[in-house]
């Protein structure tokens, strides 16, 4: 049987030209983070991010921007705000799908000093790759800060402790009743991250316990 091929995270930064809110991050001093990505839709995603900042003028360039719509101010706090937007197809390159479509898992996402910042766990360097060559394909600037081997892994189990918890939370949920008394996107909302990202740390969970299971005993 074969083995489980080690995953790699792949962290870089890429510019904003071309992408979503490129316009109001030219025109105002912020920084943020993606708390959530939610992806009905996977060409228009929503956004959850956190934003600090020059906020008032971060809410004027939003309301010119072409790219999103359906904006929201969640929350606010001292110096930053919580905000919901989805993107549109005014965006010239949407990156969620060249991630997922490559089995890519997003793990933190951020914008500062004029870059995206974000690391993304791929099943191998070879869709790490073909991530790279997709941005280059549409023009998007690319920065590589490191990849390398994901070696969280729980000592004595074959699931990562990221698919652990969705597993956990599938489970505790009733997610895997009949009929199912959770969605993916209750999931999602529970772990705080996308509804593809729950998909994917299921799928690579079921896997890994299956490949465990399946293994041959060996001899006495």
């Amino acid at each position: 049987m074969h083995g489980w091929s080690m995953s790699v995270i792949l962290d870089h930064a890429f510019g904003p030209e071309g992408i979503v809110m490129e316009e109001t991050l030219a025109a105002t001093d912020v920084r943020f983070e993606v708390e959530r990505i939610t992806a009905p839709e996977p060409t228009n995603p929503r956004l959850f991010i956190w934003v600090a900042g020059a906020l008032d003028a971060f809410d004027a360039a939003l309301d010119e921007d072409p790219t999103v719509s359906n904006v929201e101010t969640l929350r606010e706090e001292e110096s930053r705000r919580l905000y919901s937007l989805r993107t549109t197809d005014a965006v010239d390159t949407v990156l969620y799908p060249l991630w997922t479509e490559r089995g890519g898992e997003g793990l933190t996402a951020r914008y500062a000093d004029g870059w995206w910042h974000g690391r993304i766990r791929f099943p191998s360097r070879v869709d790490a790759a073909a991530y790279q060559d997709a941005l280059a394909e549409h023009g998007i600037e690319f920065r590589l800060k490191s990849i390398h081997r994901d070696d969280g892994e729980i000592p004595g189990s074959t699931v990562t402790p990221e698919q652990r918890a969705a597993l956990r939370a599938a489970y505790q949920t009733g997610y895997f009743e009949v009929p199912r008394k959770a969605t993916m996107s209750e999931l999602a909302d529970e772990l705080g991250v996308s509804t593809q990202a729950v998909s994917e740390r299921l799928r690579r969970g079921y896997a890994r316990l299956v490949e465990r299971e399946l293994q041959p005993s060996p001899p006495e």
